[in-house]
């Protein structure tokens, strides 16, 4: 998998020059099962942002071109597991978006495509007896669809994203080669962020 993110982290350096502009930002990201889905109102949906409780927290940047975007997302969670351990989850992404009316366009609804990493491991290395490896990993593709608003160089979106797992990650270490346990990735994220577009 790290092989994986070093070469996509590599294209998107080297498309840098064909995109004009770049954007930094923060985002939020609810995840949700089907059930979750049919069950969520306004309400809802704003009492767990406004919570924190299961929201994974991070950064986002984006090469811009006038119609197409190439980004990543990186968003980890901490939190404590049930027998109280430091445990934390982490969402590595990498994405291609198509911003239908323009990058900049006041109204900007966006289609994207992406493949991504997603794993949980101890926080603190004192529990854990493999450092070299998560305690489990998933790597999946996605496809998502999304509307923002543009003043000027700030930017405020929301994306509605469905998982397609791929298969669990490989090990690392003492593990090299051995497939690790899959990371049970919900199928839907619904993502709240926003962004600075830098010239």
């Amino acid at each position: 998998m790290k092989k994986i993110l070093v070469v996509l982290a590599l294209c998107v350096l080297g498309a840098a020059g064909a995109f004009a502009e770049l954007a930094l930002g923060l985002n939020g990201a609810l995840y949700m099962s089907d059930a979750d889905v049919q069950a969520a109102t306004g309400q809802s949906i704003g009492e767990a942002f406004k919570n924190g409780e299961g929201i994974y927290y991070g950064l986002m940047a984006e090469l811009m071109g006038k119609h197409m975007g190439l980004g990543v997302t990186l968003m980890p969670s901490f939190y404590k597991s049930y027998l109280d351990f430091p445990m934390y989850d982490f969402d590595a992404n990498f994405y291609l978006a198509a911003h239908v009316l323009g990058s900049r366009f006041f109204i900007d609804p966006t289609i994207e495509a992406g493949i991504g990493a997603i794993w949980t491991d101890y926080a603190d290395d004192q529990f854990d007896d493999d450092p070299d490896n998560p305690l489990a990993g998933t790597i999946y593709w996605d496809i998502g669809l999304g509307v923002g608003v543009n003043i000027w160089r700030l930017g405020f979106y929301g994306k509605f994203i469905y998982h397609f797992p791929i298969k669990a990650m490989d090990g690392s270490g003492p593990l090299q080669g051995e497939t690790l346990e899959a990371f049970d990735l919900k199928p839907h994220k619904l993502m709240l962020g926003a962004k600075f577009i830098l010239g």
